[in-house]
């Protein structure tokens, strides 16, 4: 228990820090290309939620031989809670889309973190850079489909008496922990670790992932300002923690 409350103190403080540091020289740049990928993916996600959710329900509904004309008082439930699940997903497909986009960039951003902070310094391989790519657009791939499982899992489960009343808070948090990896597996692919190696590791500090992609989670939550700021922010703190945690590690290990 006091090593999830000094993760949490961690990631934190890593957030405070990372705040003034986004408008420093050097990182300002980082905020630019967040705001033209954010916009325009924006604009594609409001077009298809608006021109293809009721297709989308009516061919679910179809499965089980109903159409959005045809339900009765429990088939609007039933919709209602296909609608809602419709906006997590679309709501997750658009964060992991914006990681798996933006990864070279948010990959270099993490890596200026740790070379100003600790001077550490990584010499540019082309064939590296294009293995990295792969590498976050198969995290993220894999943590969306484990998220989507999850969260169609505790759908189910929010209809259970009691059990469905704590099912909304563990679905934010399961999202939260998921988006916190992709966040700070840019340090792992700098570090050479193997997947397996990170997969050990990001459970080992489950807490202060769950809170980096906490925070994140919450950025998306304030319009516009969040979306822009959220990417730079969540990664440079996400690194910071990552670096803390890993001479944590090294010391308890000497």
């Amino acid at each position: 228990m006091v090593k999830i409350f000094q993760n949490l103190a961690i990631s934190i403080r890593a957030y405070g820090e990372a705040m003034p540091q986004m408008f420093k020289k050097g990182y300002r740049r980082y905020l630019a290309l967040p705001i033209v990928v954010y916009i325009s993916l924006l604009i594609g996600l409001i077009w298809l939620m608006i021109n293809n959710i009721n297709r989308w329900l009516n061919l679910i509904l179809g499965w089980f031989g109903y159409s959005m004309g045809e339900l009765e008082t429990w088939g609007f439930v039933v919709a209602i809670i296909l609608q809602i699940l419709m906006i997590f997903f679309m709501s997750s497909l658009f964060k992991y889309t914006v990681l798996i986009l933006l990864a070279p960039f948010l990959a270099f951003l993490s890596e200026k973190v740790e070379k100003d902070q600790l001077g550490s310094d990584y010499d540019f391989n082309l064939a590296q850079v294009f293995s990295d790519i792969l590498r976050a657009v198969r995290i993220n791939v894999l943590n969306f489909i484990k998220e989507m499982a999850i969260t169609i899992l505790l759908a189910i489960l929010a209809f259970i008496p009691v059990v469905g009343l704590i099912s909304p808070i563990l679905l934010f948090v399961v999202q939260s922990y998921f988006l916190g990896y992709g966040l700070m597996d840019y340090n792992a692919e700098r570090w050479r670790w193997s997947y397996g190696r990170t997969e050990s590791w990001m459970r080992q500090h489950k807490s202060a992932v769950t809170a980096v992609g906490l925070a994140f989670h919450g950025l998306f939550l304030i319009p516009f300002l969040g979306w822009i700021f959220a990417p730079s922010w969540a990664v440079i703190a996400g690194t910071k923690v990552a670096l803390e945690l890993k001479a944590r590690d090294e010391r308890f290990e000497v």
